[in-house]
């Protein structure tokens, strides 16, 4: 008896669906980080444009000056709230991706018992049957004396 050749090939398809959902996990993470380093320069260039902006208008500033400096802070704020519109959905689809993980290990354990217990049932047998046959020569040397 010969352990079944699908639960091997069936575990490393299994393995492999693991290794591309953490693969998408990674760039999950890394997506996330990138739009969190990038909200932070926005914030950052928002607040040294504020202090420009105020320091501007202690100087006597046209009027078109002004409007251009508000103009600009509030492009700013803008793009602001649209990287946290990203980041959110970059973190839904981390949650996403943390539960295809999962269900992908849950597969891979369950290809990888499968395959174990095939090799246990064959260990099993082949060793019943090598039982059988040494039982059975001692039979016939019992019958021989």
């Amino acid at each position: 008896m010969k352990p079944r050749a699908a639960w091997p090939i069936l575990a490393k398809k299994a393995k492999e669906k693991c290794d591309q959902a953490m693969a998408a996990l990674v760039k999950g993470r890394e997506k996330i980080k990138n739009l969190e380093q990038s909200r932070n320069r926005m914030e950052a260039l928002y607040a040294d444009y504020l202090a420009r902006s105020i320091e501007a208008e202690k100087n006597s500033l046209s009027m078109q000056e002004t409007v251009n400096f508000r103009g600009f802070l509030q492009q700013i704020q803008t793009l602001i709230k649209r990287v946290d519109v990203d980041l959110q959905h970059a973190k839904f689809e981390l949650d996403v991706l943390k539960g295809n993980l999962l269900a992908a290990e849950k597969k891979r354990i369950q290809m990888e018992t499968l395959q174990e217990q095939d090799e246990r049932r064959v260990r099993v047998a082949a060793a019943k049957r090598e039982q059988r046959a040494m039982d059975a020569a001692g039979v016939m040397l019992f019958n021989m004396k």
